[in-house]
């Protein structure tokens, strides 16, 4: 990514881009014009152009905002008091297994209380439905939690309402996932290729509890999509790599898109067997790992079109090409996987335990990476492994307030979280350690995050 998609922002990606048109026009006035009869109509014309702009933006904003007050379950004042903020916790020392199941289930309850729908969609920021990134990473963390020991059938009997919503994001012309949902005016704003692939996976995912069909026929859909986003322009530097959003706007071609694509297409050849996938996979796997690789063996966040590699290191795109090495490795048997995974999976804790690292990050992206270690230790064991998934559970749980299951990453004023990620990763973060801790290790064809050997 530019910047790597931060969990703290909401992609208003429609009413950036009329921003921009409307800067665009303004800067077109001050050129250099001949004085003559004809640069009155030209300014004229900006100056109704300008005038339209102000009208579809206020109509955006209107639409918008009658949008977010249909999803609120009533004023903003009046939130239940379950989603506000008390005074920070006491702290742990080391959640236990039993104890992250329990903060698992009521911090889910505290994601459907704060920021659950009706019709079993999510919101994003108290306004509006979540935008594609949360949305894919609340379903992960329902994914996960039905994963655990002794699931109430009900709940997995909601994965199927949740995933029908993610149609209302998917362009059924062009294919691919907008960034917000039919509800967004004008369309749902430039497609981004690392959250399709984090639908993918959510598809992937809710194949391997439900063996529903039509979840693994959506999958490949948006592995068809991914492939639309491999830099073909050789003329660039390290050729090839796939696009953090949709070519026409952006050139960075980052990790996390191809680490994502790579991960989906490594997940599907192991379920269908079907080249094409091993070859995507390994070809997004190798360009990732070659092109952004650092001296420090971590893999840096993008590489722009002159070349410059930003040298940002992030968790979670350590994990996910940790997590194609292992599922390479559990459809192959090729051992060159599995030795790479181990070898960046340890590079990265030792990363994380330096200094407040871990801390820092956003907390989703942590909590991404913990899943891609539990994929690797089912199949791989670790005692290190194990321990940095309790760790990071704690950490989490110690910002948990235990009477309501919500976490939160800012001052005790603030309503919840305001961030349905932040909640949702606490939710991945607890079921991941609790899983990884009760489920023996086994050496078979896994599936991915969380449960490799349903």
């Amino acid at each position: 990514m530019n910047c790597p998609q931060d969990p703290y922002t909401i992609e208003w990606n429609v009413l950036g881009e009329m921003t921009e048109s409307m800067s665009d026009t303004t800067a077109h006035e001050h050129h250099d014009a001949e004085p003559d009869r004809r640069s009155v109509p030209k300014r004229r014309l900006a100056y109704r152009l300008r005038r339209v702009a102000l009208a579809v933006s206020v109509f955006a904003a209107s639409y918008l905002g009658l949008q977010a007050y249909r999803t609120f379950k009533g004023p903003y004042a009046s939130i239940p008091a379950a989603c506000k903020v008390s005074p920070p916790p006491g702290t742990l020392s080391a959640i236990t297994p039993e104890q992250a199941a329990q903060a698992a289930n009521s911090s889910f309850a505290a994601l459907e209380e704060c920021f659950g729908t009706a019709n079993g969609s999510f919101r994003g920021l108290y306004l509006g439905p979540a935008t594609a990134w949360p949305e894919s990473q609340a379903m992960a963390a329902l994914l996960g939690l039905s994963r655990l020991p002794n699931t109430p059938p009900s709940l997995r009997a909601s994965i199927a309402k949740h995933m029908a919503n993610l149609g209302d994001y998917w362009d059924s012309s062009h294919g691919g996932y907008y960034p917000g949902g039919r509800w967004f005016i004008f369309g749902g704003g430039v497609k981004k290729y690392d959250d399709n692939a984090w639908m993918g996976i959510d598809l992937l995912d809710a194949y391997s509890l439900t063996h529903d069909s039509s979840y693994l026929a959506q999958a490949e859909k948006v592995a068809t999509f991914e492939a639309t986003g491999w830099s073909t322009n050789r003329h660039y530097p390290s050729p090839g790599g796939v696009f953090w959003q949709e070519p026409s706007s952006g050139k960075d071609r980052n990790a996390v898109s191809t680490g994502g694509a790579a991960l989906l297409n490594a997940e599907l050849f192991r379920i269908t067997g079907k080249p094409v996938y091993r070859k995507n996979a390994e070809q997004y796997v190798a360009w990732t790992v070659n092109t952004l690789t650092l001296k420090n063996g971590l893999i840096a966040d993008h590489i722009s079109v002159d070349g410059t590699v930003n040298p940002t290191i992030w968790s979670y795109n350590q994990g996910l090409v940790i997590a194609t090495y292992a599922s390479l490795f559990a459809s192959t048997g090729n051992h060159a996987y599995l030795d790479a995974a181990h070898a960046l999976a340890d590079r990265t804790i030792s990363y994380l335990n330096t200094g407040n690292r871990m801390a820092e990050e956003p907390p989703v992206f942590v909590s991404i990476f913990m899943r891609s270690l539990a994929d690797l230790n089912a199949i791989s064991p670790q005692p290190a492994y194990l321990n940095a998934m309790q760790s990071w559970a704690t950490l989490m749980y110690n910002h948990m307030v235990k009477g309501t299951g919500v976490v939160h990453e800012g001052p005790a004023v603030t309503a919840a979280t305001g961030w349905l990620i932040t909640q949702a990763s606490a939710v991945q973060a607890f079921s991941t350690y609790a899983t990884a801790a009760s489920t023996p290790s086994q050496k078979q064809s896994p599936t991915i995050y969380q449960g490799w050997a349903l």
